[in-house]
Formats: C-alpha cells, structure tokens, sequence
C-alpha cells in the first residue's frame, strides 16, 4: 500500500509549464535582469562569483554543476537551516528521522549518506568539513553565500566527497563598523532572535565579527495520549571571528562556532497508514500530524569547532594552511515502539571529536591560463556510539522486572583516520577558449572499530578481538570546456569518486557488521549559456554514475540497523536551472532536476531477495522549483515559490512510497535602508509528506519522519 495517496499534477504538466515560460521568456526579450538590486529597485545581469574551487571565479566558467544561494537569495527564502538548502538545489533531498539530534540523510544525485560510515555528501563551513552524519542539522545564520557541488570533488578538497560538496560561506569581518539585529514570531509559539556585530579593532590590520543566534518553537506533531506537542525544539548558536592581517601578503583568520539543540522534544514520527495505526491502537480519529505514543523522548546535541585558516601570498602562487578541531555530543529517546502500547523505548548516545590538518598550494586567482592546485590533508576523528531499548511497562510486568530495565543494548568506538594528496591544473589554449583540466587524489583510510559489547536481557558479550580495515584509493578526474564566446561554455568531465568503508557496530556478527569502500565513476556533460541583451542564464546538464558496492542501509530487525554492500548501482539523469529579469522589477527563477537510480544485482543478505532493477530507497524520482520575485524602488517585496517533489520508495522491494506532492511557499515584504519587515507562510496548502519511514515490526505497520506543516511568520530586521 503507497504511504501517500493523494496526488497532485503530474511531473509533465510541471515540464511542459516550465520550458513553455522558457520560450515566452526567450520570444519576448526581458526588460531588466535575473538579479535585484534592493537600493534601485531595477535588476541585472551580474557576474556571480564563487570560490567552490578554492578561487574566486565567475560560476559561469568553472566546469562543474554548481548551485549558488546568494546572501540575498538566503534571506528572501527563508533559508534558516542547512536542512532547508535542498528545495532550492536540483536532484538534491533531504531525509531526516524525526530528530534534530540524530542523523540526517543527505543526497545528491542518487549519492547518498547513510546511517553509518563517512558521508558521501560532504558539509564545509569556511573550508572546514563537518563530515559527520550527526552535522547536518546546523542552523544558519550570517552567511555570504552557499554554494552547492554536484559529483566527486576529490581533487579540490581536503576532505573527501563522493557526491557532492555543500560549501558554506559566512560573512567576514572588515574594516566598516556593522551591525545588526532581527526578530520573528510565528504560529507554534515560535520565535528568532539574531545579531550581528562587526568591527575593526586596529583599522586595516585587526577586525572581529560575532553573530549569534537564539530561537524556540512548540512541536508541530500532537500526541493524542496525553494531549501535548512532541517536537518542540530551541536552539542556542553564535559564531566569533577574528581576522588578523599584519602584512599584504599575510593573514590568520581565526574561528569558534557553537550550537546547541537544547530542550528539543521527541522524534516527530507518524503512522504512515492512519487505517491500520488506528485498527492497531483502536483510536478512533487520527489527522495529520497527529500520533499516540504513551513515551515522549527527547533530543539534545551540542558542538563546538574551532579552526585558524593562515594565508601567505607570493608572486605567483600561495600557500593556504587550515587547522580545526571539533567536538560533538548527542542523546536521543523515543517511544521504540511508536505507539501508546507500553512496550519499550529507545535511546542513542553519540559523542565524537575530530581534528584536521589541509595545507594547499595553489596558483594567483588572476592567473587565467594556467590554474592549479596542489593539497595535503590528514583527518583523525573518533566517535562512541550506543543504543539502549528499556522495557516499559507493559514487557516489564511480563519478565517480571523493574520499570525501564535494559532489553538490548550495544555500543562501540570507531576510529577514522584519512590522509591524501590531491591535486588539480586547468591548461587553456586557443586564446584561452579552449581548456583541459586534469586531478588526481591519492587516499588511504584506516577504519577500526574497539570496545564492541552487546548486553541484553540476562546475558552480555564483550567483544575483545578489534576489527580494523586499511584501504586506498587512486582517484583521477579529466575535464575539457570550450568557449564558444563569452556567454557561452561547454564541457564534458569524468572522476572517480570514493567513500570510505567501514563498521556497523549494533551487530554481533562480523561479517554483517563490517562493509566496503563505495566507489564511482562519473560523467558529466554541461552547457552554460546567458543573454545579457535579454537577462536571461539557462544552464543544461546530464549525467551518468556507475557505483561499485553501494552503501545501503539494512534493518535487520525493528532495532537493528546495518550498513550493507550493494553490488552495484546505475544512476542518470539531468538538470536544468534558469534565471530570468521579465521586468525591472520583477524575476523568475527556476530548476527541473531528475535522477534514475536503480540497484543492480543486488540480494539482500536477510531475505535473499533479489533487487536487481529496483530503484534506490530515499532517491526522490524527480524535482522542480519556481521561483517569481517582485520588488521594487519604493521597498515593496514579494516572493512566490512552487517546490515539486516526485515519486520516492523507502524500501528495497518499491512497495512503500511517497507520491508526487508540491509545496508552495510566500513572501511578502517591505524594506527600507535600514529596516525591513516581511509576513511569510512556508508549505501553505500544509500538506504532510514523508521524508524517510521505516517497519516499525509491530502491527501499526510503517511509521516515518515528516516534512515541516504550514508556518506563518513575521520578521523585523533592523540595520544600524
């Protein structure tokens, strides 16, 4: 039975819509711009400029897929959390399991993170990798710009990508005194507060800049059992730079970041078949965002990261060193049994610590002709895992025990240490319209998993014998673009991508619990065009991967969860993303991203069941945005966002589903030099979808994690 029944237009309809305002547009040139400038009111055709390869360079000429969020775009949609950046990126999704706290599934063309392992989506604030699973709930606040890359980006980066980069940019400190203050109220209770303060401490030679932020909300899913809201959540963070320039050539840029998920409830996890929930409980009326479980939960997680990137510049090339360190501690409960049965309950625990060490040489941003870039990178992280299930009371009266007394549990350390050299140079010819660019990354990583015991009811097993894996890996990319003339480039590229193996440790035995390297081959085939006569840019691009054991997550049992191999898995797909100026005050953006992802010989080691030519779980089928903004000279602001999201599965056998749905999304606003003030309402049909669900075991069937219900909100913001 399909998870979601109800429907709305189908993908056509949407594509049909689209490329039809792509011909209006193209027939009936625009009068102004893809881009607004808030002062004049009047848009244009600007140069958008973007550091994804370690330099500053028009996004228009860099030979790879990248979505660029500008500060501006951040604010006028919304953009609060790094779980929100996928509505507004192609062939990207997010899933998350009903907590703030615990991990988040991260996907980018059908590459995906999983609950165990190394991420194949990798998060960068400020050139540092926050490469836990347990990072990507970070909220957002200060930030420049967010650039998003698509395929492996091994010979960049210090740290290792497979699928994709999420590149964080806040805004530095300068020499101008600046400051700022913003609040929102919403519906759920829900308010923001956030600041930001810079300043120069000795002009031209010392700057700081701090941007805090404080915010609350009451939970949006209803507990019939006792009435109260389960996901309520707040939210602590601040950010401190310090920027030190004693010489032209020299600079330390010194950075503290800390959040905490403070106060969070439960997770926020429904039936997926309120028939069957209902039957099984015998309630008799469930809504949506409605559940009855008898044990609420909680969720709590706090982090801490500190780096110092230092800087050298010679003549012809500089020398880029970045350090950080960074803690992370977890703890999660929830009614294990997602019902008002007085079973068990469940809690995570997950603390972590991490150092890194990248040292780049690279050439000028100027030198055009010949680009390169040359890397060393060392990662050392450990993290300490462990989930306990407690009898509540109704298994407790059964075995005779106290209240909440231990049914299963396990714990384990995982070590990861990682080191590469990496490197990547870009040749251009024929009066530089023609370039051939080349990388390479050599890797090894070492995975060990220690201190593995498993305890349940009246027995214990510590495990002594430590598993260890050493693997390496040689990954090569080649590029070709051409200039045909200035608005308009192709290119073609192929890499390698690699993701780390690993261990599962909530399992006993070894050969379930360890899993392989997953590593790829793609392709790439791109076009980037843009009208500066009409204010019109359309990039076009297709793709195909090829992955060798694919990282997938196993449920062996309804508290059992593994990392497993799949032999291997095609995916493909393009990608079509266009900005538009219609008038001098008004602008369309928009994307279409679709991505084919499907196992290949592929037998489940529990069931044996063979999912050849089934498609991968959690991979949405399909997705568009469009996206009209209005504003003008004399402060008024509007915004309109449709968002669609195709068909996903969530098994292995595409028996569970999330249909097609669309969520729609408004703005309005009026803004003055140094004031703003906007009313907004997020998913206004409040449509509930799924974003992940999973067997619950027990007779309510599937049980999953859902999207956010309609939000109403006000902001002031106030520019000293």
């Amino acid at each position: 039975m399909p998870i979601k029944k109800r429907r709305v237009s189908k993908f056509k309809s949407v594509v049909v819509l689209f490329l039809t305002g792509l011909f209006w547009v193209s027939i009936h040139p625009p009068c102004s711009a893809s881009e607004t400038d808030p002062a004049s009111g009047e848009t244009s055709l600007e140069m958008i400029t973007v550091t994804a390869q370690k330099r500053e360079e028009d996004v228009q000429k860099v030979t790879n897929s990248i979505t660029v969020l500008s500060d501006l775009t951040i604010e006028d949609a919304s953009i609060e959390s790094t779980k929100d950046i996928w509505q507004y990126v192609p062939n990207m999704s997010t899933s998350y399991t009903g907590a703030r706290s615990h991990y988040s599934r991260l996907k980018i063309r059908g590459i995906s993170n999983a609950s165990f392992g190394e991420p194949a989506v990798a998060l960068y604030i400020d050139d540092v990798s926050y490469a836990g699973l347990y990072a990507f709930n970070s909220p957002l606040f200060d930030i420049e710009r967010i650039e998003v890359l698509k395929g492996p980006q091994g010979t960049l980066y210090g740290k290792n990508t497979e699928g994709g980069a999420i590149n964080i940019i806040t805004k530095p400190p300068g020499n101008e005194f600046e400051a700022s203050v913003g609040t929102e109220v919403g519906n759920y209770d829900a308010w923001r507060i956030s600041a930001s303060l810079n300043t120069p401490i000795v002009e031209n030679k010392f700057f700081f800049r701090l941007s805090a932020l404080k915010s609350a909300r009451d939970g949006y899913v209803e507990n019939l059992f006792n009435g109260e809201d389960i996901d309520n959540q707040e939210t602590t963070a601040a950010n401190a730079r310090l920027l030190f320039t004693p010489s032209d050539n020299l600079s330390f840029d010194l950075k503290f970041r800390i959040y905490e998920l403070d106060d969070d409830g439960g997770f926020s996890i429904l039936p997926c078949d309120k028939t069957q929930f209902q039957s099984a409980t015998g309630l008799t009326g469930l809504d949506d965002f409605q559940t009855s479980t008898n044990y609420v939960g909680y969720s709590t997680s706090e982090s801490n990261a500190t780096s110092l990137r230092v800087k050298y510049e010679w003549d012809q090339f500089d020398l880029v060193s970045v350090t950080a360190y960074r803690d992370m501690e977890n703890k999660d409960a929830l009614d294990g049994d997602f019902s008002p049965s007085a079973l068990y309950a469940g809690i995570n625990t997950m603390e972590s610590e991490s150092f890194s060490q990248e040292l780049r040489l690279q050439s000028k941003d100027s030198n055009e002709s010949f680009k390169w870039l040359l890397g060393l990178y060392y990662g050392d992280s450990t993290e300490t895992c462990g989930y306990v299930y407690n009898l509540d009371q109704v298994y407790a009266d059964y075995y005779s025990v106290p209240l909440y007394t231990e049914m299963d549990a396990a714990s384990g350390t995982m070590d990861a240490q990682d080191m590469a050299v990496f490197g990547q140079s870009t040749l251009r010819f024929f009066n530089d319209a023609l370039g051939v660019t080349a990388g390479l990354r050599f890797e090894q990583s070492e995975r060990t998993l220690e201190d593995r015991q498993h305890r349940s009811i009246g027995s214990e097993t510590i495990f002594t014998d430590d598993m260890e894996q050493t693997d390496s890996e040689l990954l090569p990319k080649f590029a070709l673009d051409y200039r045909i003339n200035e608005n308009l480039m192709t290119y073609a590229s192929v890499a390698k991508g690699y993701k780390a193996g690993g261990y599962s440790y909530a399992v006993d035995d070894p050969e379930l619990a360890s899993f392989d390297p997953e590593v790829s081959t793609a392709f790439e085939l791109g076009l980037k065009t843009e009208f500066p006569e009409q204010k019109l840019r359309v990039n076009l691009v297709g793709f195909y991967t090829k992955v060798d054991d694919y990282q997938d997550r196993v449920e062996l049992s309804a508290t059992t969860v593994i990392q497993a191999n799949a032999t291997e898995t095609d995916i493909y797909g393009f990608e079509l993303e266009a900005s538009y100026g219609l008038t001098e005050t008004l602008s369309l953006n928009g994307f279409i991203g679709y991505t084919h992802a499907e196992y290949g010989e592929y037998i489940d080691p529990m069931t044996l069941v063979n999912y050849d030519g089934n498609r991968v779980t959690c991979i949405p089928e399909y997705d568009a945005g469009l996206f009209l903004e209005y504003r003008n000279r004399f402060g008024l602001f509007a915004r309109a966002e449709m968002q669609y999201i195709g068909t996903t599965y969530f098994d292995r056998g595409n028996t569970q589903e999330q249909s097609p749905y669309a969520l729609y999304n408004m703005k309005l606003g009026y803004e003055r030099e140094t004031w703003d003030i906007y009313l907004a309402a997020q998913n206004l049909t409040d449509e509930q979808y799924f974003v992940e669900a999973y067997d619950s075991g027990t007779s309510i069937g599937w049980v999953g994690s859902v999207g956010d219900p309609r939000t109403i909100s006000l902001t002031f913001n106030y520019r000293f």
